[in-house]
């Protein structure tokens, strides 16, 4: 089989994960199909392609390219051509132009599943219109240029098919943990965060958008230290300083991490006591799964996704109240039995996810599916 998997519009988060797992795993399994990979920018800084056989080849877009969807149609267009693959994976998509071969298409975009989540009243009227607008113009693009669509929880996969198509095929294959989580040369490896432990330290795993409620952290700080009267706590955020404007005074109780690389994940985890999860939208965060895996309490948003995800293993706030998360978070700081209890939850929790292997093997199955359907009616 002869594979073209379509990586040109993973930027970052969760979507360059599953991508960089799903390679890994291909490259593990050892099977004698040729894959064609067209990668970001982003994604080719994070890919060491040297560490791939010759039957793995990859193809930059140029930076114009990754900006103009048009100009990416057109590259893409000519590499199929070139290529001549027997079917094709948009890890992610919508894909913006139609192939002359099968494709499935990876579905990730929670702002269709979830209309009713509190981040679209946060919006101005222009900015809301702005996200309608893109919505339509998403779904257009899905159904049209998609043969199969892969979702990743059964909840995404039943809203869609009941409001947005009947005529594309859908799928669902779950999210996975990360195969570094299971490495263990990760629980040797003890990378310096600059975390202090004798203070409590809280995760808050997140790229710079704003479905992810960052702006809701200084009103948690204040929460804390004023309903409270509590001080020992960190926050340690992966986003760089210079991408908010909070105050001096609130960044006394953050370490800015930055982008943290996933082979350090395992050690970031084990330093920490607690992890935060305020996001208002999200087709899946593997996020979640880190934390169950490394026995770690989670406070969530009160969210259909969380709460699909999480069962009864998290401990859930309104997804706008900053004092609820406070109140979260300081009684888990102070109440050993509550974290053993929802540790132990999450541990059971975790069971009904995979692994990331398994996910592969699914992606992979019905692939060579399509591909031998593809030449049998040629």
């Amino acid at each position: 089989m002869k594979l073209l998997i379509d990586c040109s519009n993973l930027y970052a988060g969760g979507g360059l994960q599953v991508a960089i797992s799903f390679l890994d795993d291909l490259k593990n399994l050892q099977k004698e199909h040729d894959y064609h990979i067209v990668e970001s920018k982003n994604f080719s800084n994070v890919v060491d392609k040297t560490n791939f056989p010759s039957n793995f080849k990859f193809y930059s877009l140029k930076q114009d390219e990754e900006i103009s969807i048009l100009k990416r149609r057109k590259s893409m267009k000519v590499l199929e051509n070139n290529i001549s693959p027997d079917v094709i994976f948009t890890v992610f998509g919508p894909s913006y132009h139609k192939s002359n071969v099968p494709k499935m298409v990876g579905f990730a975009w929670g702002y269709i599943i979830f209309p009713d989540s509190p981040f679209y009243n946060k919006l101005k009227w222009l900015d809301n219109l702005k996200y309608k607008l893109l919505n339509y113009f998403k779904v257009f693009f899905f159904n049209k240029n998609s043969d199969t669509l892969v979702f990743e929880t059964k909840y995404a996969q039943n809203f869609y098919q009941k409001n947005y198509t009947n005529k594309v095929k859908c799928i669902c294959i779950s999210n996975t943990l990360n195969n570094v989580f299971y490495n263990p040369n990760s629980s040797i490896n003890q990378y310096n965060f600059g975390i202090e432990d004798d203070q409590t330290n809280v995760l808050f795993l997140t790229a710079n958008y704003k479905h992810k409620n960052i702006e809701i952290l200084p009103e948690v700080i204040d929460a804390l230290s004023e309903k409270y009267n509590w001080n020992n706590f960190k926050f340690h955020i992966s986003i760089n300083e210079d991408e908010v404007a909070f105050s001096e005074k609130h960044k006394t109780y953050i370490n800015f991490l930055g982008r943290v690389k996933g082979e350090n994940l395992p050690s970031l985890y084990k330093q920490i006591d607690l992890v935060f999860m305020p996001s208002l939208l999200e087709t899946f965060s593997t996020t979640y799964l880190e934390a169950m895996f490394m026995k770690k309490p989670i406070i969530a948003s009160d969210m259909g996704f969380s709460r699909d995800i999480c069962g009864n293993s998290a401990y859930f706030c309104n997804p706008i109240d900053s004092e609820e998360y406070a109140k979260a978070i300081f009684e888990l700081a102070s109440n050993e039995n509550l974290r053993k209890d929802l540790i132990q939850k999450g541990t059971e929790n975790l069971k009904r996810f995979g692994t990331s292997m398994d996910r592969t093997k699914s992606y992979l199955n019905i692939l060579e599916q399509i591909s031998k359907e593809k030449n049998a009616n040629n």
